[in-house]
Parts: structure tokens; sequence; C-alpha cells
């Protein structure tokens, strides 16, 4: 009888062992590549060690047990063994949920046309970045980009391509930004780049080689269309040297400076409360070196 009793508790102890390998499995592999990842990998390795110990405990041990007292040990491996399963069993339910939610963050955060930031999470951004800027005396700047005669896209070859032209000028955007630099489609046609510790006359050379870019690999959106016409984009510069400028008045700023590069004729950078508009061969010698 003490025999059956202690193989029940035994395979008990095993199934529940090896249930909570297999839900730690689940949940590391669902984890990323890292340390906390090479962590669980190890208290897995500790669990295989526990399977293999008890089943060799038990193996040895099988003829010893003479009373009932002798299931007192198994008992608690098999209790140990129950723990560690629940304990399995909610970590894996609560990393779910988590990853759900951290998802869903993500989601809410970008534009899911162009992969960006969206208007909300750029905001959020922008708001960090002039605090810091502020706090610290460094400079910052905004570049609102504007694609130029994007209706006239949409109106000649539909909005599908059309769609395709924000997703390759979106892409573009990112080619030419830096690790800290932070880009957004802002709306429609229009996106936005946060350049922290740049002052407005580098930016316009961030913005330039952004410019140029688009001018000369944008139209690839366009397909079989590529021939027929060119996508440019303008640019407005604004800068944070006045500490005490708030964030709507940069965006005015740079709003103002597009609008002035519209004026001006488009595909060029203006900076907020220059004389002039920079046309794009202005910036030529000065992209000949970088600048950042």
């Amino acid at each position: 009888m003490e025999a059956t009793a202690t193989f029940l508790v035994g395979s008990a102890v095993l199934i529940m062992s090896v249930a909570a390998a297999a839900t730690l499995w689940q949940l590391v592999s669902g984890l990323p590549v890292g340390r906390m990842r090479s962590d669980w990998y190890v208290l897995l390795a500790f669990i295989a060690c526990f399977i293999l110990g008890y089943l060799y405990y038990l193996i040895r041990s099988q003829e010893r047990y003479e009373s009932a007292s002798d299931l007192i040990a198994p008992a608690m491996f098999f209790m140990g063994a129950a723990f560690v399963a629940l304990v399995a069993r909610i970590m894996l339910r609560t990393t779910r949920d988590l990853l759900r939610v951290s998802s869903l963050e993500a989601e809410s955060a970008t534009d899911p046309l162009t992969g960006l930031k969206n208007r909300r999470a750029f905001d959020q951004c922008w708001k960090v970045e002039l605090a810091r800027a502020k706090r610290f005396a460094i400079p910052l700047s905004l570049l609102v980009i504007d694609i130029d005669h994007f209706k006239d896209v949409n109106d000649s070859y539909g909005h599908a391509v059309g769609d395709q032209v924000l997703i390759k000028v979106g892409q573009l955007i990112c080619n030419c930004l830096r690790v800290s630099d932070v880009a957004a489609r802002y709306g429609g046609e229009e996106f936005a780049v946060i350049a922290p510790h740049t002052a407005p006359n580098m930016a316009a050379l961030l913005a330039e080689r952004l410019r140029a870019a688009v001018q000369r690999d944008a139209c690839q959106a366009l397909g079989q269309h590529a021939a027929e016409r060119s996508i440019t984009v303008s640019v407005g510069v604004a800068g944070a040297n006045d500490l005490a400028l708030s964030g709507e008045r940069m965006f005015e700023s740079a709003d103002e400076a597009l609008y002035e590069a519209k004026r001006a004729g488009r595909n060029r950078v203006s900076i907020a409360g220059s004389v002039k508009v920079a046309p794009p061969a202005e910036f030529g010698m000065m992209l000949a070196k970088p600048a950042f």
C-alpha cells in the first residue's frame, strides 16, 4: 500500500515539475534576448536538475518505504513541485498580460502607415525634450516637413500610390536621422523631427540632407510613374535659442518657416528668423563635410 502511494506521489511530483518546466519554457521563449532571458534559462536548468534528482531519489528509495511516515519526504517534494508549477503559471499569465499591454502602448504611439511615431507620442517627446533643453541650457531644434503638391499625387495616381509615397518619405527621413532624433508623421502629408543638442544652423544641414534624399529617391514610390514627376519636400526649421520660448511658439516658428519655403518655390529649407530662404544649391559646400 505504502509503495503504491509513494509511486503515485512520485508520479505527481514529476508531472508537476515537468508542467512547471514546460510553462517556464513558454515564458522564456517569448522574452527578448538579454540578461533576463539568460536568468530564466538558469532557473529552467535548476528545475531540470530537480526533476532528475527526484527521479533518482524515487528509484533508489522505493524499497525503503515501510510505513506512512516514509511518505513525508515525497509529500514535501510534491508540495514544492506544486508550488513551482503554480508560480510558473501565474508568471506566464502575468508576462503575457504585460507583453500585451506593451504591444498596445506601442501601437497607440505609432502611425500605422509609416511606422513612425504619431502626433500624440511626438507631442509627449517634445515636452520632455523642451523641458530638458530649458533645464540644462542645451540647444534644441524642430523640423517641420511637408510633401510638396501631395494632393496632386493623390489626384493623379490614387490614394494607394499616395500611401506608398508617405511610406517612402518616412523611411528616407529615418535614414537621415541620428539615434537621438525623434521623427513622427504629424498629420496628413506633414512630418516633424525633434533634433536634440542641435542649433538651428546645424539642424538646417540635417534638413537639407533629408530634402536631398527625398528629391533623389522618393519618386521610386510612384512605381511605373516614377519618370513622370519628382517627389520633393519643403522644410521649416526652428531652434530654441531663447530658453523662455514655449513649445507652441517654436511650432509656430517652424510652420512659418515652412510656409516661407513654400512661397519661395518649394523643395527647399527655411530657417525661422532668417533673412532669406536658402535654395538647395547654397547648402552644397556645407554638405561636402560631415556636420555631425
